[in-house]
Order: C-alpha cells, then sequence, then structure tokens
C-alpha cells in the first residue's frame, strides 16, 4: 500500500484548505478514490513529494 495526500484548495487564494490522507494500491487506485471525494473546489492529489494530479474547480465553466 501506498500513503496519498489529497489537498482540497481555497479557490480563491489558492492555499490549502483541507486535506485527507489514505493509502491505495497504486496510482490509478488513488486517483479513483480522489475522484469519489470530489468538490466544487481544485484539488491537487500528492504521493510524498509527486504531484499525480490536478483537479480545477469543479464549478468553473470553460
Amino acid at each position: 500500500m501506498r500513503y496519498y495526500r489529497l489537498y482540497f484548495m481555497d479557490r480563491f487564494s489558492g492555499h490549502i484548505d483541507h486535506f485527507r490522507e489514505f493509502e491505495a494500491e497504486d496510482d490509478e487506485a488513488a486517483v479513483a478514490v480522489a475522484e469519489g471525494w470530489r468538490e466544487n473546489c481544485p484539488m491537487e492529489l500528492w504521493n510524498r513529494q509527486r504531484k499525480l494530479k490536478h483537479w480545477d474547480d469543479a464549478r468553473r465553466s470553460d
């Protein structure tokens, strides 16, 4: 199992608002877990010093 941290960012300041720590078998499984915790704010998934994925604000229209 690998250790991951999912950061939920403040959409205005870009600073960390809160985070969740969890373990997963691999990076693919960790991304799937993070998708299940999706909120209407930017998020970043990290494994130690590796940033695996960044999600933009879900409410943002592109």
